[in-house]
């Protein structure tokens, strides 16, 4: 028992223990995501039932659920402007608050106004949790980055599961208190930790980006070079300007903002969201025999058990081939749904035989999309971009995917009703094989390489050549095992300077 306390007290005093807890603290606010996704399925049905306090029709509730979507995308773009001018961790901090202030009046809502009032704000608190995933990326080393930013899909499900199980067996209103507690707790988890040391190096604050780099590794040698790395790619050794027009048209920003709209695009044409949201009238359309609410909450379950086998997947193996084998595995779980559904459509579903094929068609394809193509995009936001632009488009690209989400989850009664069920998934199916090509041909590899290493693989071959030499100077000078290192903060630039 000693021994196991001791060496984790090493790990939190001298190993990633320290990286590990921002990173925790900073996902918080996901298990807040999960609940406000998860909400409408405990919601909806309390407030249909005859006795509800709050009376409402079919047309009030799909309005009273949609509300937590159509504010993501301002939410992603006000966490934009707060991640470029108040730093990464005070807007996660913030993000905690709309969350806080939404469950508060959900949960005191006597009319319908207030229960919208209330959805639209913890949407908005959504759309600013992209911020955790920028965050995480800069507090993190290389090697930990995937498995740490991983976090956030796992915390997402277990959100949803938590309000799940609130929610079948206590009212509405008290589920809203507890999610605002999980909120208010995030708030007070994440002042525990330090601001991320690229924006405060961005802001000339260079002292205070060593202090919080050595609060992190706790080995001088490696924030030693870690520091170097980020004053060399900002190109001046105390701070920069505000980003320009040329910064956001400079090949190192507009390519990955395709690759990552373009991502996005291919995961919602998938069908991965439309299953997760209409997962009930999605199992009735796709002719499963299985229950359907039962269904849904496998789902649920399998979401969580699938987020923890990708956060030890993505440790291990490249991002392509996570990405490219989740997409090919997805597209032949729903090719096979819409070869099921061509063969036994017109029989009723009580006389087809083996059932259980669609649900696990389904169940399969939910599986699979969780190793890569659910969480990379989201992952890799903070991972693409330049730092003096990382902010701003760290808002932009969430914004346009949470854009994406509304407009598939909008469109998709309408799919259902145009097109034949088989029709359906073979579209499914045909978009994810598209996102196999797209991923083979375009994406990038991050694993294992640091912020610096994954924009030089989008700049110019000028600007390549332009940090060349100082590249090569920190590679030989700061190996991270050179027990002989002797360079220190104060060395390489000077702390007094701000």
């Amino acid at each position: 028992m000693k021994n196991s306390f001791k060496t984790l007290w090493n790990t939190w005093q001298w190993g990633c223990g320290r990286t590990i807890m921002s990173a925790v603290a900073a996902h918080v606010n996901s298990i807040s995501v999960g609940m406000c996704q998860g909400f409408s399925a405990v919601l909806l049905p309390q407030l249909l039932d005859s006795n509800s306090s709050i009376l409402v029709n079919n047309v009030e509730a799909s309005w009273i659920a949609s509300l937590g979507v159509i504010s993501n995308p301002l939410g992603a773009l006000m966490s934009g402007v707060f991640m470029q001018t108040l730093g990464r961790k005070t807007t996660v901090q913030l993000t905690s608050l709309p969350f806080l202030i939404g469950w508060i009046i959900i949960g005191l809502s006597t009319d319908i106004t207030s229960l919208c009032l209330g959805r639209f704000i913890s949407g908005v608190a959504i759309g600013m949790s992209s911020a955790c995933y920028v965050y995480v990326a800069e507090v993190s080393l290389a090697q930990h980055r995937g498995v740490l930013s991983s976090f956030g899909p796992i915390f997402v499900s277990i959100g949803v599961l938590i309000v799940y199980s609130l929610g079948s067996i206590m009212p509405w209103q008290v589920v809203s208190f507890l999610c605002a507690l999980t909120s208010f707790l995030s708030f007070l988890s994440v002042n525990l930790t330090p601001e991320s040391p690229s924006w405060l190096a961005s802001k000339g604050r260079v002292a205070d980006a060593g202090k919080s780099l050595m609060w992190l590794r706790r080995k001088p040698s490696l924030a030693d070079k870690e520091l170097a790395e980020i004053l060399t790619n900002l190109g001046d050794g105390n701070g920069t300007t505000a980003p320009t027009v040329r910064d956001f048209t400079a090949p190192a920003v507009w390519k990955p903002f395709l690759i990552l709209v373009c991502f996005f695009v291919l995961q919602e044409a998938s069908g991965i969201y439309i299953i997760l949201y209409y997962a009930v009238n999605f199992f009735q359309v796709a002719g499963s025999t299985v229950d359907s609410n039962v269904a849904s909450i496998a789902v649920a379950v399998l979401r969580l058990v699938m987020s923890v086998t990708g956060s030890v997947c993505i440790q291990h193996v490249n991002r392509r081939t996570m990405a490219m084998a989740s997409a090919v595995l997805m597209a032949v779980s729903m090719a096979a749904c819409g070869a099921y559904e061509s063969a036994y459509g017109p029989l009723s579903v009580d006389d087809r035989p083996y059932g259980w094929v669609p649900l696990a068609c389904i169940l399969f394809n939910v599986s699979v999309s969780m190793l890569g193509m659910v969480p990379l995009p989201w992952m890799m936001i903070g991972e693409l971009f330049p730092l003096k632009v990382r902010g701003i488009m760290g808002g932009l690209v969430p914004s346009l995917g949470y854009f994406f989400i509304f407009v598939t989850v909008k469109m998709s009664p309408g799919l259902m009703t145009a097109l034949a069920n088989d029709q359906i998934m073979w579209l499914f199916s045909a978009a994810a094989t598209v996102a196999v090509c797209f991923v083979a041909a375009f994406l990038p590899e991050t694993r294992g390489k640091t912020l610096v290493q994954i924009e030089k693989l989008f700049s110019s071959s000028g600007d390549r050549e332009a940090t060349k030499g100082t590249a090569d100077y920190l590679e030989k000078k700061f190996k991270p095992n050179d027990s002989s290192a002797v360079y220190t903060i104060s060395s390489l630039v000077d702390v007094r300077h701000k």
